[in-house]
C-alpha cells in the first residue's frame, strides 16, 4: 500500500497540490528507525520538506515545477558538522569561499562555529548565508565569554550575565566556555538557558581543578 512519512495535503484529495521541487525515486535514509526506503520521493516548498512517502503517492498528490531524478541515489537528512573553526587573517573570505561549497557538496547543511572567527565577521556570515547571498550552510554562531563587545573581558558573575545579553541581542546562537570559574561558569549558563542560547566548552585538562564535566552539566551545560 502507498505509505507518506509526512502526511499529504488536504487539498490533494480533489486536485494535486504545488510544490516547488520533487526529489523522486530515492532511496531514502531513514535515520530515526535505521533502515532504507526505496522508490521515496520527497516535495519541498521553498526551503521547507512538505511531504515524503512513496512517488506513486507524492506524485499523485502534488505537482512541481521541477522534478528532479534520483533512482539509484541515496537521500540524506543535511548533516551538522558541531565544532568548526575557520582560523583567521587576511585571507580567510578568499578561502572559504573555497571551503564553504565543499560541506554542501558533502551533505553538511549547517555549521556550528566555536567560534568561526571573530563575532562581527560571524554574525555577518551567518545573515549572508540565510539569505544565500554565499553557497555555504547555515551558521549556528557560538562565541567565547567577552568576545564581540568593548567592555573587557568578564570576570565577575554581573558581567558574565551582561555579555550573555548582549550576544543574544546581537544574533548569536550560544556560547563557548572554557573551565570558567565556578561563579562565573554558573551565571554564564544560567543566563544562557533564560534566553534559550546553546552551551558548549572545552574543558582543556589545565583547568578541570577548578571546572570538569561533571560539575559543568550539573550547572547546565549542553554539550562538550
Amino acid at each position: 500500500a502507498a505509505t507518506a512519512l509526512l502526511p499529504l495535503p488536504a487539498a490533494a484529495k480533489t486536485a494535486p497540490a504545488r510544490a516547488d521541487l520533487l526529489i523522486r525515486h530515492a532511496t531514502l535514509v531513514d535515520v530515526e528507525h535505521g533502515r532504507l526506503i526505496p522508490d521515496q520521493t520527497v516535495a519541498t516548498q521553498g526551503d521547507r520538506i512538505v511531504a515524503v512517502g512513496d512517488d506513486a503517492a507524492i506524485a499523485a498528490a502534488w505537482r512541481a515545477g521541477k522534478n528532479v531524478e534520483a533512482k539509484g541515489r541515496y537521500l540524506i537528512p543535511g548533516l551538522w558538522d558541531m565544532h568548526v573553526h575557520f582560523g583567521g587573517g587576511p585571507d580567510l573570505i578568499e578561502e572559504n569561499k573555497a571551503l564553504l561549497p565543499l560541506y554542501i557538496a558533502n551533505g553538511i547543511t549547517t555549521v556550528r562555529g566555536v567560534p568561526f572567527a571573530s563575532f562581527d565577521y560571524s554574525i555577518k556570515e551567518k545573515a549572508r548565508s540565510a539569505k544565500n547571498e554565499i553557497t555555504a550552510p547555515r551558521y549556528s554562531v557560538y562565541q567565547r565569554p567577552g568576545s564581540g563587545w568593548d567592555q573587557g573581558p568578564v570576570r565577575t558573575p554581573d558581567k558574565a550575565r551582561t555579555w550573555v545579553r548582549w550576544i543574544a541581542q546581537n544574533g548569536a546562537d550560544g556560547l563557548k566556555v572554557g573551565a570558567e570559574r565556578p561563579d562565573i561558569m554558573a551565571a554564564l549558563l544560567d543566563e544562557a538557558k533564560k534566553l534559550g542560547l546553546g552551551t558548549t566548552a572545552h574543558l582543556a585538562q589545565t583547568g578541570v581543578a577548578q571546572m570538569n564535566a561533571d560539575e559543568a552539566t550539573r550547572l547546565g551545560l549542553g554539550t562538550v
